[in-house]
């Protein structure tokens, strides 16, 4: 099976104290960061828009929902509690992504890149959590893995997994505990925790 090319995979690990000083990672944490905060803009926008909008045309009258001349609202409070639920689970996630953001900037600040020849996605196993992984900590070791799996999820894409990382990715944080798995250039970032 042939290798896929890999931008920047011979990209030098860099030397920093703390694998967020360096620019490439610096960038992906603020790109991931960016992106969950617009959607969760988008979505608190669109809703709050809706609620008002449908609220104001049948306070004038110029929709007429069946069951609206009732005091408790009929079919346009159980519109306005439908969207009100969405909005809620909307929130709880894109608050859960930038919980997680935070997370993955601590363990960046406290943790430097290594190299690792790979983290292999294990097929059979599912994940509620992400993505079933082993890290290849070193390449003497060949095809044996760390012992334990891991489970590894992105801010932005819980559960895409990058196949380039199959050979060759960056690692910061414990080989037992939490960390963060990277394609090489400090890009993809992935939290990594041991599986539950």
């Amino acid at each position: 099976m042939r290798e896929p090319s890999v931008r920047g995979r011979d990209t030098q690990v860099p030397m920093d104290n703390a694998a967020f000083d360096h620019p490439g990672t610096r960038t992906a944490w603020a790109k991931a960061r960016g992106t969950i905060r617009t959607r969760l803009s988008l979505v608190t926008f669109l809703c709050v828009a809706s609620f008002v909008t449908l609220s104001v045309l049948q306070g004038f009258g110029i929709v007429a929902l069946p069951g609206a001349e009732k005091k408790d609202g009929g079919i346009l409070g159980l519109v306005l509690s439908l969207l009100l639920f969405v909005y809620i689970v909307f929130l709880y996630l894109y608050v859960s992504a930038l919980r997680s953001l935070q997370r993955v900037r601590r363990l960046l600040e406290a943790h430097p890149w290594r190299p690792i020849p790979g983290a292999r996605r294990h097929p059979a196993l599912k994940d509620p959590n992400g993505v079933p992984i082993q890290l290849q900590l070193n390449a003497a070791a060949g095809p044996a893995q760390s012992d334990n799996f891991m489970s590894a999820r992105g801010a932005v894409h819980s559960r895409r997994w990058p196949e380039a990382m199959e050979y060759g990715a960056w690692y910061a944080g414990d080989v037992e505990g939490h960390g963060v798995l990277a394609l090489p250039g400090g890009t993809d970032l992935m939290e990594v925790e041991p599986r539950r």
